[in-house]
Order: structure tokens, then C-alpha cells, then sequence
């Protein structure tokens, strides 16, 4: 490289030179996507004009007021060096030197000049150097440092001057460099923005189209799995995954499957989930204690400031972007304006079933104006249904739930939709009742399905009680079947257990409700145990004889199938009624009336809670009325 010759200023062949080599540097502005390839040329350019063989460039940081290293020019390349280094730290007094007085400033011996860090100039063998602040409107932007490695550099006044003034220039150059890659970085973030904008106003009519055409919770979802090329899910409240979409290319047996609804009551797995909610962009990390393999992107669901459930979108292919939070927070909305919706329409043909079933019982509208409604709600009046009367019963410890609790709860045990409205008395419920199989059959179906419901209810309500009507099968006789519920709950508050759920059919009691109705239960209990008498006492012998006399009516008094009953010989049979009748002095062999009076004391004692021996489900106590027809 040839040196300078040594005059006092720059000659026009130097100034041409220095021109050019600028004329270099700038004719690649333009093309510049960051500022190294800028900055490398001008250190090659400086050296080139100058003679010296080494520079490095370094750049002030406006936060810190720190100058970095940038680049190198030497024989070999040592930018990697150079970026580790940095100027005007408190012990550079040679490079504040450089800041304080804006101009070149030189140290012929570096090594053991005061101004600089010895140790440095140590390892990189410099023995001159020339340091040339880069001006621009009077403030410091850079430094470039000339040395010549392990050889002492003479610095003329002409190689200051030159090297002064290309520094000037290069800062020039680095401005509008600078300029140009903001410039050009800011089209390409608007670029970047306005297509974005664009396909989030195509999610929003999409989304927007799906929510005017009521769309259901499984399209919103499948628009999502579509819109975010990524599986996607919608949990209920109580963590239930309810539908499960993936994008239309994406095979389901080639997708993750979503999470358990399990996973999400796990404590770790909660309370991470808990604390997106002040997070701008909800994603959940990978949990492998958990299960969790990969991101999710979550969406609460709210209506009415509560957490109805969450939309999820579960990461695959490609990481979550800006847009695939604006699809779920935005498809959340849609979930829930939906449920909204299916709610209100729930609780209006609830209304109006509630409503159909109050008028059926007062028998205020002709039969074929209810049977029309009925129609409309998809309710055959003419189908065999049981009328259902729930009521607390007279302890402290109960208290009666809303109709739609009592009707979900024995809608979860008996299968099938049920009629509900509140009375005076509590809880009116219409059941259907199976026409496959016998009235007797179906009846204790449904009161089954009444007593599971009660028993699912008792945790929270306490004791309930029940009254079923008889076979309910036109619009006209709602009225009778109700009063029927009314009369058997009548007998149930008088004389049963008021500390126990219980159900009670109109069919058990027969006539004797009328009876029973105008009864307390200290009367009826007296009845009983006037009838009855010594079979009422807990010796063994009397608990067998009642327990025969019981099963006696239950089987028809048929003394061969009582026998096959209880598993003894018919001559057993006939010898325990007629020790019966020697202690009771009923002729419950032969006696419609005693029959009666037997029957009835049975009865009271069973729905007082006080019969020994209660027989199961599937065998109850034929009624009065049955038993007197079989005579």
C-alpha cells in the first residue's frame, strides 16, 4: 500500500482519490439492509486513502454513551475481535479525550501512554495510533481507530487531515444509511401490518358471517381449525371437551389429540392457566408432567363476567402468530354469543313448557288448544305419563330446590326429557312412562327414577318427598292426576318419617287415601297398632309373622306361591295365619273386611317408615284396590 508524501495539506490528486473512494461508499446506500457492509467499506476506504494498515470503526450507543466495536480492516479478519471491544469506558481517558475536544487526537507511544489501556494495546501490538471521531451536526456518532500491528506508524499532519476528513464524510454515509434501513424497515413493517389487517378483517367477516347464520359451537370451531391451520377445541365450564376440529388438509388420525378435560382440574396445570389471564398473549408452555407436549393458545369463554369454558388451539406445524390470537380471542366471542343464545332458547322452551304443564293441571284450556301447543314442543299429551309431586318435607333440614334442579336430577336417573312447573306445594314434574311395558312395570320404573333423583338431591336439599298419580294418556285428565298427587302427599306428610326422603304411589294406597288424608299419623299409628298388635313386637317369632302376613298379600294370598316366597312349606304357611288370627282375632284367611283392616295397618306402617323387613323395588305391596278385586 503506497504511503503519503509529507506536505502540509491535501493536493488535488488526493482530494480526487479521497472523493472516489467516498463515491464508492455511497453509491451502495441504497442497497444496505444493515449498516456492517457500510461500515467494512469505509474502514477498507479509510485505510486505501490513508496508507495505515489496520482500522477499526466503532459506534456510540445513545443509551449508555458507550462506543462498540463494529468492524476491522487488517490482513486478516478480525471483526470478531473488534466487536468485543468498547470505547470511552471510565478508564479510556485517551478515547474522552477524542469526545472533549472533537478532533484527532494521537498517541506515538501506546504502549506506555497513560491515556490508554496498556494491557490492550499489549495484546493487539500496537506501538502509534491515531484516533478520528466521525462528526455529524457537531455531536460524536463514531470512532475510527488507524494503527499499524506491531510497528511504530508515523502520523503526518496530511494523514490526520485525510483521515479527518473521510471520517466526516463516512458520518454523513452512516446517517443516511441509517435513514434508509429505518425507512426501508418501516415499509416492510407496514407491509407486514396492512396484510395483516387484511386477513384479520377476512377472520372477522368469516367469523361474523358464522355468528349472524347461528352457527353452532362445532363450526365455530372447525372455522378456527381452518383460519389457524391448528387443531382446535371448545371445554364447558366444567372442563368437558365438547367439540374437537383440525384444519380440512390434516388427516385426524395424523393430529395431536386435544387435552383431557381431566388435565385442566389438575392444581399445576390450573393455576398456570389462572395466570394468563393478565397475560396479553395467553400461551401455555409444555407441561410434560401433565401431558402437555405442546403450546396452547387459550380463549376464555365469558358471558356475563363469568368463565362459561375456553376455546383452545393447540400448536402444530408452525409457532403461534399474531393472527392466530386475534382468530381465537375473536371465534371466543362467537362461543359465546352462541351459548348465549342456546340459552335463552332453553330457558324459553322451558317456560313454555313449564307453562304447558300449569294449564294441563288447572283444566283452563280446551284439549285440543293444549294438544296443538304440546305439538309445537314436541310433547304427545296422548303418551302414558305419570304425574310427580316433590315437596320438603317438615324438617328443619330441608329445603326444596328450583324446578329445573328437581327435573334434572330424575331427568339423569329416568332417561328421557320430563315436564316441570312449580305449585303451591313444591315441584310438579310429568314423567313418561314406557307403553312396552305394564302399568305396573312402568310405574315403578318411574318411581325408581324419582327415588335416585331424591337421593341425588338429599346431600344438598335434605329429606324430599314424592307423590306419583296413576297413568296419565289424555290432555283432560292432568286435572285428576294432580289431585291424586296431592291426596298421596297429603297422607305422606301426615304419617310418614319426617327425617327420610321418601316416594309414594297413588296405586299403593289405592281408596285408601281418602282415608289416610283425613288422618294424623298419631291416629293412624294407633290404627296399626290396634290391628296388629302382639305382630308389632321385635321378638322373632312375631318379626316372622308379620313378615309372613306382608308377603301373604303380596302374593294374592296364595298360600303355595307366599310359601315359594319364603322359601318354607305351605303347612308353614297355614299354620303361622292361623297363629295370626289367634293373636290379632282378624280372619285374614277368609275376611274381606279383616283383609282390610290388615292391609291398611300394613300400609300406614310402611309409609311411616316402621314395617320391618321392607320388601325391594322390583316386589311392592299390591294395592287395596287389586287386593279386593282378587277376592
Amino acid at each position: 500500500m503506497a504511503q503519503w508524501q509529507d506536505t502540509d495539506s491535501i493536493d488535488a490528486t488526493q482530494y480526487r482519490e479521497i472523493v472516489h473512494s467516498f463515491g464508492e461508499v455511497a453509491a451502495a446506500l441504497g442497497e444496505l439492509k444493515d449498516l456492517t457492509p457500510l461500515l467494512r467499506m469505509i474502514a477498507t476506504r479509510i485505510c486505501l486513502v490513508t496508507g495505515v494498515p489496520r482500522c477499526s470503526v466503532y459506534l456510540r450507543d445513545d443509551e449508555t454513551g458507550l462506543f462498540h466495536g463494529q468492524v476491522g480492516h487488517a490482513d486478516q479478519d478480525i471483526d470478531a475481535l473488534v466487536k468485543r471491544l468498547v470505547a470511552a469506558s471510565e478508564g479510556d481517558a485517551f478515547t474522552h479525550e477524542i469526545l472533549d475536544t472533537k478532533g484527532p487526537v494521537l498517541a506515538v507511544n501506546a504502549q506506555n501512554d497513560p491515556r490508554l489501556v496498556c494491557s490492550r494495546m499489549r495484546a493487539w501490538k500496537v506501538r502509534s495510533m491515531l484516533g478520528v471521531p466521525m462528526m455529524l451536526r457537531g455531536e460524536v456518532i463514531g470512532i475510527v481507530f488507524l494503527d499499524a500491528e506491531d510497528e511504530q506508524w508515523t502520523f503526518t499532519d496530511r494523514v490526520i487531515e485525510v483521515a479527518s476528513t473521510f471520517a466526516d464524510l463516512a458520518a454523513a454515509a452512516i446517517a443516511q444509511a441509517r435513514l434508509t434501513i429505518d425507512l426501508r424497515n418501516s415499509l416492510t413493517t407496514v407491509a407486514k401490518q396492512n396484510k395483516l389487517l387484511r386477513q384479520a378483517s377476512a377472520v372477522d367477516e368469516r367469523l361474523g358471517t358464522l355468528s349472524v347464520e347461528a352457527a353452532t359451537i362445532a363450526e365455530i370451531a372447525e372455522a378456527v381449525a381452518e383460519l389457524t391451520g391448528k387443531p382446535t377445541g371448545v371445554y364447558d365450564h366444567e372442563h368437558r371437551l365438547l367439540v374437537e376440529s383440525v384444519p380440512p388438509w390434516l388427516e385426524r388420525s395424523d393430529a395431536p389429540n386435544m387435552p383431557d378435560g381431566s388435565i385442566w382440574k389438575r392444581p399445576d396445570v390450573s393455576a398456570a392457566v389462572a395466570a394468563l389471564s393478565d397475560v396479553r398473549s395467553p400461551v401455555l408452555a409444555p407441561m410434560l408432567d401433565a401431558g402437555l407436549q405442546r403450546r396452547l393458545l387459550i380463549a376464555p369463554v365469558v358471558m356475563r363476567h363469568t368463565e362459561w369454558g375456553r376455546l383452545v388451539v393447540m400448536e402444530h406445524g408452525v409457532r403461534f402468530g399474531a393472527l392466530d390470537l386475534h382468530v381465537a380471542r375473536r371465534a371466543a366471542i362467537s362461543v359465546s354469543l352462541e351459548m348465549s343464545a342456546e340459552r335463552r332458547a332453553a330457558r324459553s322452551e322451558w317456560d313454555a313448557r313449564s307453562s304447558l304443564l300449569g294449564e294441563l293441571i288447572r283444566g283452563n284450556r280446551d284439549s285440543e288448544s293444549l294438544a296443538r301447543r304440546a305439538q309445537h314442543l314436541g310433547i304427545d299429551l296422548f303418551a302414558p305419563k305419570a304425574l310427580c309431586l316433590v315437596a320438603a318435607v317438615d324438617s328443619l333440614d330441608a329445603q326444596l330446590p328450583v324446578a329445573s334442579d328437581v327435573s334434572a336430577a330424575v331427568v339423569e336417573a329416568h332417561g328421557t326429557p320430563v315436564l316441570a312447573t312449580g305449585v303451591a306445594e313444591g315441584v310438579l314434574l310429568a314423567l313418561d312412562l314406557d307403553p312396552r311395558l305394564s302399568r305396573r312395570q312402568a310405574g315403578e320404573r318411574a318411581r325408581a327414577s324419582v327415588e335416585a333423583g331424591l337421593k341425588a338431591l338429599e346431600p344438598l336439599a335434605g329429606p324430599l318427598v314424592a307423590a306419583l298419580s296413576g297413568r296419565c294418556a289424555a290432555a283432560s285428565e292432568y286435572t285428576r292426576g294432580y289431585s291424586e298427587t296431592c291426596e298421596v302427599l297429603d297422607c305422606l306428610m301426615k304419617i310418614g318419617d319426617p327425617h327420610a326422603s321418601s316416594v309414594l304411589c297413588a296405586d299403593d294406597l289405592g281408596p285408601a287415601r281418602l282415608l289416610l288424608a283425613s288422618t294424623d299419623q298419631a291416629a293412624a299409628l294407633r290404627f296399626s297398632r290396634d290391628a296388629l298388635g302382639p305382630l308389632l313386637s321385635p321378638e322373632r317369632g312375631m318379626v316372622d309373622l308379620l313378615e309372613t302376613l306382608r308377603v301373604f298379600f303380596d302374593c294374592g294370598r296364595s298360600v303355595r306361591r307366599s310359601a315359594e316366597a319364603l322359601s318354607v312349606h305351605e303347612n308353614t304357611i297355614r299354620y303361622r295365619l292361623a297363629r295370626i288370627e289367634e293373636l290379632t282375632e282378624l280372619l285374614v284367611s277368609d275376611s274381606s273386611d279383616d283383609q282390610l283392616t290388615a292391609q291398611l295397618a300394613l300400609l300406614i306402617l310402611r309409609i311411616s317408615g316402621e314395617l320391618d323387613g321392607e320388601q325391594n323395588a322390583e316386589e311392592p305391596i299390591p294395592s287395596l284396590a287389586l287386593q279386593q278385586s282378587a277376592c
